[in-house]
């Protein structure tokens, strides 16, 4: 065989050899959230997830909720291998306790902790659930979102609390959809789905917008034991009646995914502001 021959007939046979390895290999998940790496939530998820992928786990060593995307950079990143907190018949992937806020813990995974890129990353199961304008203060979708500003399939789960919060439902939901973003190589650049889970039983799954409301904030005067004044936040839940947002959908038992965007720039106010001439 001429030399050229053979050296075409070895990449292609290493070519194939590849492909075959990459068939086999089973999916890269990482998986983080808001609520610290103990959380019932992230178990819950780790468990369905296991059974998709090899999954590895970057999550904060205390509960981070409502940081949004904050960062942290001006303290030491204190990082912990762990043994994992969660037992399955899959392989064990490796735990990461990080002291940091939940974007910080993906961003670290990404650039340092592991060998490989991911296939997709997984942000929760939050307790109480990141449907309307709360998405902006979410830790949760804060940990996802950083995962889509690399191209990187995202999946941010928040489920609505409840006395039992019984993960267990959700999280299978949860890992049916990863099998789901994996098998059909991934969502559109840049996006990353934000799935709402209901309190109670799963009725079924509804793809909406997120909703335009904010939950209420007050602030009940306090005050300590020294006689100083304090205030403590109190936070009630957005609602809507309707099964056209995520409000809705979670709030009459269905799960809620909607498709955000990285990109929020307003293209139409782009061409307005155009209009103003600014000097």
């Amino acid at each position: 065989m001429p030399a050229r021959a053979w050296a075409c007939a070895l990449l292609a046979a290493l070519w194939l050899a590849a492909t075959a390895a990459a068939a086999d290999r089973r999916p890269r998940i990482l998986l983080s959230n808001d609520d610290g790496i103990a959380a019932a939530g992230l178990l819950a998820a780790y468990t369905e997830l296991a059974r998709v992928g090899d999954v590895t786990v970057a999550a904060p060593a205390e509960n981070q909720s409502g940081v949004g995307h904050g960062i942290t950079y001006v303290e030491p990143i204190m990082m912990r291998e762990i043994e994992p907190l969660v037992k399955t018949d899959a392989p064990a992937g490796k735990w990461y306790r990080i002291a940091a806020k939940p974007a910080t813990c993906v961003r670290l995974a990404l650039s340092t902790l592991l060998s490989e890129r991911p296939d997709l990353v997984v942000s929760g199961i939050n307790r109480g659930d990141n449907a309307g304008l709360t998405v902006y203060v979410s830790g949760t979708l804060g940990a996802a979102r950083e995962a889509a500003f690399d191209g990187i399939p995202a999946i941010a789960a928040s489920q609505a609390v409840s006395p039992e919060m019984d993960y267990r439902p959700g999280a299978a939901f949860l890992g049916r959809l990863a099998a789901d973003v994996l098998k059909r190589g991934g969502v559109p650049r840049g996006t990353l789905l934000n799935v709402n889970i209901p309190s109670g039983e799963i009725k079924g799954v509804k793809i909406v917008p997120g909703a335009l409301t904010a939950g209420v904030n007050t602030y009940e005067r306090r005050v300590s034991p020294r006689h100083e004044t304090y205030f403590w936040n109190v936070w009630t839940e957005p609602t809507a009646e309707g099964l056209d947002t995520d409000v809705g959908a979670i709030g009459h038992g269905y799960v809620a995914v909607t498709p955000l965007r990285v990109d929020e720039t307003d293209t139409g106010a782009l061409k307005e502001l155009e209009a103003w001439d600014l000097k």
